[in-house]
């Protein structure tokens, strides 16, 4: 039995698969297994696939129908052998010595601890900023499972590429990707799974990074997300809910809401984003629904600061006609209009 199944879900990859199957097979730490889930790619990475598990006896391909990542995620986990489970996505890569200190750490620390490690955010193109997600600035940092609200603050919480998870943990509490939403659906799982792990420790290695790749064109957040609102409101809402149920400290609280503040902006922005099959109204609509909404108002009052005098109170009133007048009056005046 390998040490760490390492779960690849794949789906039109051809231009990467290549180099992230690479950058496991040339790791200083060897005991692994590395599962690539073809869901139904349309484009060569099956065959590429089938290639590459010809080479090493430790890489296997699953080919399955199209059903999204969370669907190969889980026909991944249903499939893993390892004491240990890592997801690695297909346009991503490992630098070489990632696995050996994580797998280090987790075997000194033992089962009770949860290790992370750190992000680097990669545009290879230069279509978003490149930046580096860590805890803080020592080698490695320990946590508590109270501190979730820090781990969201810092975008730590929600990815699962950068977590060794417990195998066994994962079947004996039957946790998976929910495969009927398309966002948020990582933040979800992580949520359940240190819910069943219990009161455990967070190790996060700051300086071990794992490489994830966003050149725009292929990235999930490039076009519209239908129930993004609906979607977000009820996973926040659980994220709160844990941080309570673990105990995180009332200082923590202010994490919360800026955190809930950005996704919400975000939610505007979805409904401007390409692909958005809403009409005008539907769409203003929407914006009041958002604008209307206890906790985004809440937030609203951290914000006060950061936004004009005018565009603040014109929120307050939870009065989205009015946040648009403002906002008209506000342009023609800016431009000299009459």
């Amino acid at each position: 039995m390998p040490f760490v199944s390492v779960v690849v879900p794949v789906y039109n990859a051809e231009k990467s698969i290549e180099r992230c199957v690479e950058s496991v097979a040339r790791q200083r730490f060897v005991d692994w297994e590395l599962l690539l889930i073809d869901d139904g790619s349309s484009d060569k990475s099956g065959s590429i696939c089938d290639t590459l598990a010809a080479g090493d006896g430790r890489i296997q391909v699953f080919h399955k129908e199209n059903g999204g990542v969370s669907s190969a995620r889980n026909k991944g986990m249903e499939l893993a052998r390892g004491k240990y489970l890592l997801f690695l996505d297909s346009d991503d890569y490992w630098p070489e010595n990632y696995l050996e200190p994580l797998v280090s750490e987790q075997k000194k620390r033992g089962e009770d601890v949860f290790c992370w490690t750190a992000i680097q955010l990669i545009s290879e193109n230069h279509s978003v900023p490149e930046t580096v997600y860590s805890y803080d600035k020592q080698t490695y940092s320990m946590a508590e499972r109270s501190d979730i609200l820090k781990f969201s603050a810092r975008y730590l919480l929600n990815s699962p590429v950068n977590k060794l998870y417990r195998t066994k943990l994962i079947k004996d509490h039957a946790l998976h990707m929910p495969e009927q939403i398309s966002i948020a659906e990582d933040l979800w799982f992580n949520l359940q799974y240190m819910e069943a792990m219990g009161n455990t420790h967070v190790l996060i290695l700051n300086q071990v990074i794992y490489a994830y790749v966003r050149n725009g064109e292929s990235s999930l957040d490039s076009g519209y997300r239908n129930h993004y609102y609906e979607i977000h409101k009820k996973i926040l809402r659980e994220l709160l809910d844990c941080s309570r149920r673990w105990g995180a400290p009332i200082e923590d609280q202010p994490l919360y809401d800026i955190r809930y503040w950005e996704y919400m902006q975000n939610a505007f922005y979805n409904l401007d984003m390409p692909g958005c099959p809403l009409s005008a109204w539907q769409k203003f609509w929407e914006k009041g629904r958002i604008l209307r909404d206890s906790q985004f108002q809440k937030c609203l009052r951290y914000q006060k600061d950061n936004m004009g005098k005018g565009t603040y109170w014109m929120m307050r009133t939870r009065s989205y006609l009015l946040v648009w007048l403002y906002g008209r009056i506000r342009q023609r005046s800016l431009h000299g209009e009459n």
